[in-house]
């Protein structure tokens, strides 16, 4: 079942982070970008079984000039269900979630062979603070506004 994260939850997310991820992704140039900021618990989802948290996808405020958006990551999935479906779940329901807020866009660092199902973009027009390579950053745009999406990404 997916439901809005919960403050009580962060440990148990933080634990599957830990055991998915490893200590390597404080290496990641997203997980630098995210470093000392606190994710949009509003728009942040939980997978789970019983009193188990099998699922987390987490979003970061962000903007491009004056559009604003979020960054998606790190979405999770506990090793056991790797391939079952859950990360196609937990990005769907949250972006659906997100496409009725006054938010124009989601970005975020990753494989457009995964993420190009959901409508992710690669824009070579946009970059962030640290050095990230132009094909990893995917864009997918919400607003119906006809924005260019071009310049750095900042995220608060």
């Amino acid at each position: 079942m997916i439901r809005e994260e919960k403050k009580s939850d962060n440990k148990k997310i933080l634990l599957l982070e830990e055991d998915v991820l490893g200590p390597g992704r404080y290496a990641r140039p997203s997980f630098r970008l995210r470093e000392n900021l606190e994710h949009n618990i509003k728009f942040s989802k939980v997978y789970y079984q019983g009193q188990k948290i099998i699922g987390s996808i987490r979003y970061f405020n962000c903007k491009i000039q004056n559009n604003d958006g979020l960054m998606l990551g790190p979405l999770i999935v506990d090793q056991k269900f790797k391939g079952s479906g859950i990360g196609k779940k937990l990005v769907n329901k949250s972006i659906n979630c997100i496409n009725e807020k006054n938010i124009d866009f989601i970005i975020l660092i990753g494989e457009f062979d995964y993420y190009g199902q959901f409508g992710f973009e690669i824009n070579a027009n946009i970059y962030f603070s640290l050095n990230v390579r132009k094909e990893k950053i995917l864009l997918k745009k919400l607003s119906e506004k006809n924005i260019m999406f071009s310049g750095k990404i900042e995220l608060y």
